[in-house]
């Protein structure tokens, strides 16, 4: 399993430039095929054009994948590597669902391909999400709440820790009620999972992850600093 989470950045301008070479050289290929899933974003339109410049300016041909559009997700089948867009994650992850698409990426991960993203695009592949959801859904006074993701990954995973100021506030609450360790991503910051290791990758400057748990009622919180090397997950 390779997995790139991104905590969150504008593809458009390269703010995550280094973490995107990261995984495209995942692919290994000269040229691989990436298809981008906006399913989160309803599928802009200028958000695919923008992912699309930024890829192909990084030597990649780049396909959408327009669920909402009729699209045939079985197009996955084909792609090097998958990249999924921003946006509302609770909306993704049912329609998801309805349309065989989590299926369809535990297979494409299961071959050894590459997949990844952004905010929402990051949340998917994990156990349980931080999400936004409830903003999406006009909740009045909420800005995040619990996800059930698809489990890819056994870990609670929280994006813009550092860019969204009610977030790691939210995220230290939400934590008090599950199990094991959470990471939360800054802006600029990615987990990268390899099989049963990983590490943590930045493409700006003093962008962390954030390692928080809380072990008999005391909250247990430290930065986790980018790493060239793997370490087991089992040591987060």
């Amino acid at each position: 399993m390779e997995i790139i989470a991104i905590g969150g950045g504008s593809v458009g301008v390269g703010e995550t430039e280094s973490i995107d070479r990261e995984l495209i050289s995942l692919a290994k290929t000269d040229r691989p095929h990436a298809l981008f899933i906006p399913t989160a974003s309803g599928d802009a339109e200028e958000y695919s054009h923008e992912f699309m410049a930024a890829y192909e300016r990084l030597g990649c041909t780049v396909e959408v994948l327009k669920l909402y559009s009729g699209d045939d997700p079985r197009r996955i089948e084909s792609a090097d590597l998958v990249y999924v867009g921003g946006g509302n994650t609770k909306a993704m992850i049912a329609l998801w669902r309805d349309r065989g698409v989590d299926d369809l990426l535990r297979e494409h991960l299961s071959k050894g391909k590459a997949a990844g993203g952004l905010s929402a695009g990051a949340l998917c592949w994990f156990r349980v999400g931080n999400s936004d959801w409830p903003q999406y859904e006009g909740i009045p006074g909420v800005n995040t709440a619990r996800l059930d993701c698809l489990g890819l990954v056994d870990l609670v995973l929280c994006p813009h820790t550092r860019d969204e100021g009610f977030r790691l506030a939210e995220f230290r609450e939400m934590m008090k009620s599950e199990r094991g360790p959470g990471i939360g991503l800054d802006d600029g910051c990615a987990i990268q999972i390899s099989g049963n290791r990983y590490r943590i990758l930045s493409s700006m400057e003093g962008s962390v992850a954030h390692r928080i748990e809380w072990i008999d009622g005391s909250l247990d919180e430290r930065i986790v600093e980018p790493c060239a090397e793997f370490r087991p997950i089992s040591q987060i």
